[in-house]
């Protein structure tokens, strides 16, 4: 193949086979239907476990795209909530758009701030907490891998080894997408903010 200066990954691999087709559309894609890709990913990728030894090899992306999916529904919810907040008539300067997305900047990739803003943002609107269990999951990810580069790169999770349930494991995880995929739903009786 050719390349010039107008050749991307995505026009290199173009094709109009319905077979093999997969669609990217900017103007669809947002953080939630990221997250939702994201956690689909890892499902298929717990999906491929067979119990075998070579299957420890998928331990570390598994839980890195598991991740990113929690951490990618945290901030669409923080924004949701916030924004349902000013619905409600709350006019805190901390819950405008631009303070928002200024804040999400500055966290990151940060769980355990997300997880507390996103607390603070429900206490205000006074939705039900988080099950006690998904909160722990949430915590314990956290703390396994608070700055998002445990699971991405060798070496850099500080955990000591451990032989793990991953069934166990990945119905805990989808458990806390799913609650959190379900807050603004519940906040709003499922008519979205």
């Amino acid at each position: 193949m050719m390349m010039n200066s107008t050749t991307t990954l995505f026009t290199a691999h173009a094709t109009e086979n319905q077979v093999d087709l997969i669609q990217y559309n900017k103007h669809i894609m947002n953080e939630r239907l990221l997250a939702v890709g994201y956690l689909d990913a890892a499902r298929r990728l717990r999906d491929s476990y067979k119990s075998r030894p070579w299957d420890d090899v998928i331990l570390l992306p598994y839980l890195f795209v598991c991740r990113q999916a929690i951490e990618l529904q945290l901030k669409s919810n923080i924004r949701e909530l916030a924004t349902l907040r000013r619905s409600k008539g709350h006019s805190e300067t901390s819950i405008t758009a631009e303070s928002v997305d200024e804040r999400m900047i500055k966290i990151g990739h940060r769980l355990s701030k997300l997880i507390n803003e996103h607390d603070e943002h429900s206490a205000q609107l006074m939705l039900q907490e988080i099950p006690v269990d998904v909160r722990s999951t949430l915590i314990m990810l956290a703390n396994l891998d608070n700055r998002g580069t445990g699971f991405r790169y060798s070496g850099v999770l500080e955990a000591p080894s451990a032989n793990l349930n991953f069934r166990s494991l990945g119905d805990a995880l989808d458990e806390a997408f799913n609650t959190l995929s379900s807050v603004i739903d519940a906040a709003t009786c499922g008519e979205g903010v």
